[in-house]
């Protein structure tokens, strides 16, 4: 280990704001001991006869250079191990105890480097957004993800046609990913419920989200509410409270025109490949805290997730992408790292970038990221081979657009992102950008 990175040397780091506490702490036990050096003085001008044991208290017998460099590196380990017992204390007190009590130091480097990050506004859904969620939290505090709510399947679909609220189960995800809250709070959210009758298939987080959209009034005061309880980092807003519908037109037989398909969760099963997306209505109004994160954002993420039933929802809303057009941040596309069945299949890097453009036009987002390792598609499990494949780098370079390829792959699973590369390499590319932010240098350094 490096002296840098020892644990006790990062109360020392830039920005901690703790350096000039530890100086005032040690001002005040110097003058603390000056002011009992000099009544000990006092005492020995006036005469007084003070117990033999003073004069080896004192190290008399010492010279007083010598004995000023004794007392001085005592009193200075005394002060050391005051505060490191202290943290020590604090911790037990604030933490369970069968939780293993982490460095302080590390804690308050981590959040202090964590809240001078960029704002960041994440767009997207589904365990691909969620996966970029919890790498980002690494680097920074100021994380807005507008997430997808056409979804109209499985337990989300069932709570928004019986409570009549937009569908949370995108949310919760991201509820989940962003949690500060202790693991076991997380994995309740993820929860799928195995039996009961009108319980099976729901996941807990979808009711408690449910449960505080009734209690609360809206469904978006219902998330700030679960955000509370969970600790989240960052802010967790949909892209519009309208009821949206996402449809479908596919592909037609021999150049025909194709059947048009309503509802996300049938879309991928249609049976032939999709030549464009809509929402119904098309004019959904943006949720306006959406908009103000977008135009204040340092960097503007799209991506990863299912291209057309996660990623464009939310494009689809105009003046979503309205923001996004105009918005000074530095915006990236996060291509695929496979292909998804009844939706992209035998797509490319090029073939992802080129169905955004046509459905949104050119310049929304200045750089594409995609993954470089092209190998490990043996290591899909059984279900998925011959299903699925890594998206091939068929491109070297789009017209409008900076292509950017690292191996961001996770190992353990091809088909998703690994969290850590993914965010190590969004703040890469975004410090090679003349952005203005606060404190750009601190920000760029990761927290864990």
């Amino acid at each position: 280990m490096r002296w840098r990175e020892r644990p006790g040397l990062k109360w020392l780091y830039p920005g901690m704001h703790v350096k000039r506490w530890l100086v005032l702490l040690l001002g005040g036990v110097t003058s603390l001991a000056l002011g009992l050096a000099l009544l000990l003085r006092h005492f020995y001008l006036s005469g007084l006869r003070l117990p033999p044991v003073f004069y080896y208290v004192t190290l008399q017998f010492v010279p007083r250079p010598a004995r000023a460099m004794v007392l001085g590196s005592l009193g200075l380990a005394l002060i050391v191990i005051a505060i490191l017992k202290l943290n020590d204390s604090l911790l037990s007190t604030l933490l369970p105890a069968r939780q293993r009590r982490p460095n302080l130091a590390d804690l308050v480097y981590r959040r202090r480097q964590s809240q001078r990050g960029p704002r960041v506004v994440a767009i997207g859904g589904g365990h691909g957004l969620s996966t970029l969620l919890s790498g980002l939290k690494l680097y920074t505090d100021h994380i807005t993800a507008i997430v997808n709510v056409a979804d109209d399947g499985g337990s989300s679909g069932r709570i928004r046609r019986d409570f009549g609220i937009l569908p949370p189960g995108d949310i919760r995800r991201c509820l989940a990913a962003l949690s500060e809250a202790e693991p076991l709070m997380a994995a309740l959210m993820e929860y799928r419920f195995a039996n009961g009758e009108g319980l099976e298939g729901h996941t807990f987080g979808n009711l408690l989200i449910t449960a505080l959209a009734d209690l609360t009034g809206s469904f978006e005061e219902a998330i700030s509410e679960a955000s509370r309880v969970l600790a989240v980092r960052g802010e967790i807003v949909p892209p519009t409270l309208s009821n949206v519908t996402l449809c479908a037109e596919l592909h037609g037989e021999n150049g025909e025109a194709g059947r048009h398909i309503a509802g996300e969760s049938q879309i991928t099963s249609g049976g032939m490949p999709i030549k464009r997306v809509y929402l119904d209505p098309p004019d959904a109004p943006a949720y306006s805290e959406a908009v103000r994160a977008i135009l204040s954002a340092d960097l503007v993420v799209i991506g990863p997730g299912s291209l057309y039933t996660s990623i464009l929802p939310v494009l689809l809303v105009n003046d979503i992408t309205r923001a996004i057009r105009t918005s000074q941040a530095v915006r990236i596309y996060v291509c695929n790292v496979a292909t998804e069945p009844g939706e992209t299949d035998h797509f490319g890097v090029q073939a992802h970038i080129q169905a955004l453009i046509d459905h949104l036009g050119p310049g929304v987002f200045d750089v594409a990221l995609a993954n470089s390792n092209q190998e490990p598609a043996e290591n899909f499990a059984p279900e998925w081979r011959g299903r699925t494949a890594i998206v091939p780098l068929d491109a070297d370079e789009i017209s409008g657009v900076r292509l950017v390829t690292a191996d961001i792959i996770n190992p353990s699973n091809p088909l998703r992102h690994d969290p850590a590369r993914l965010a190590s390499e969004l703040m890469r590319i975004l410090g090679t950008y003349p952005v203005n932010m606060r404190e750009q240098a601190a920000a760029l350094m990761p927290a864990s």
